[in-house]
């Protein structure tokens, strides 16, 4: 094995002859009693080893239209998580500004979404309001991507409804960005000062193939998105950043909607370190989506 390659395991979509006549699904919120069908879920996962590369030990440079994520640091003025004000109040103009530097063609943001995640036992019969942002969740362990681009339209109509229409002209990416203290694209930081317990994997884009990308929808009580998850292929390629700290942020894709692009987005996934300590701080981390919009050129 290569030295900057780990051995895990990852949790992948299970192609079912089931899906060819029922959209794969997952209910958020409780079903009714009275309901004749009580699954909450069709989905089947398969946990499979594979290597993930360590990007600290790579010459390589990734980009977010090559690769579909890159690491930056950036250090924030914000302290108080947990204050649903103080992060949309402080929080999310500083990254804004990040976007703006890091995103190229970025003349518009829009923040739909953020979250909070924390390794912390789960507790039986508990039913996370997924609409409480300053909810706790758990490190999401199947490999997948946050919206499929049917929800990415549907979103901007929604939230977005009077400009829709002159926006959906122009490119639209939904960017995560992942921060550990934590295009569309999402942005993604730890908020402990080092990550060594379930670490973020996220995969290659330009090595995930739309096929293997398998549309879910995803039932919350007042309102329905979709996601995609990952069946698994060999020519996938996986990355992680060993010890990442508060001030190394992952900014991956989601979706773009430029044609020609290597990589539209970056699935990704939590996963158990096999050199875990017994001891080791639980993860906690905060993650931010937005919507970078580019203006059409006259």
């Amino acid at each position: 094995m290569a030295s900057d390659g780990l051995q895990i395991t990852l949790s992948f979509l299970q192609w079912q002859k089931l899906y060819e006549s029922e959209k794969p699904f997952q209910i958020f919120t409780n079903v009714p009693e009275d309901a004749e069908d009580q699954r909450d879920t069709n989905l089947v996962f398969e946990q499979l080893c594979l290597v993930v590369h360590d990007v600290r030990r790579l010459p390589a440079k990734f980009s977010l239209d090559a690769n579909g994520f890159v690491y930056r640091q950036h250090v924030t003025k914000t302290t108080d998580f947990a204050s649903r004000k103080t992060v949309e109040q402080s929080y999310l103009p500083e990254i804004e500004e990040l976007l703006k530097r890091e995103v190229e063609g970025a003349d518009r943001i829009f923040f739909f979404d953020w979250r909070l995640r924390r390794n912390a036992p789960e507790v039986e019969g508990t039913v996370i309001d997924l609409n409480d942002l300053t909810n706790w969740l758990r490190p999401a362990v199947h490999v997948h991507v946050d919206q499929s681009p049917a929800a990415a339209l549907k979103r901007i109509q929604l939230q977005l409804q009077d400009e829709a229409m002159s926006l959906f002209k122009g490119r639209v990416r939904i960017i995560n960005l992942y921060w550990v203290p934590i295009r569309g694209n999402s942005v993604w930081r730890p908020l402990i000062d080092v990550v060594t317990d379930w670490p973020l994997a996220v995969c290659d884009g330009s090595t995930a193939r739309r096929i293997d990308l398998v549309e879910a929808d995803h039932v919350r009580q007042h309102y329905t998105g979709s996601t995609m998850y990952l069946m698994y292929d060999p020519q996938q390629r996986f990355y992680y950043m060993s010890r990442q700290s508060k001030n190394d942020v992952l900014i991956f894709k989601n979706f773009d909607s430029k044609r020609g692009v290597s990589a539209t987005c970056a699935p990704h996934a939590s996963f158990l370190h096999p050199n875990t300590d017994a001891d080791v701080i639980p993860r906690e981390s905060i993650e931010v989506r937005a919507f970078v919009f580019t203006y059409p050129q006259d």
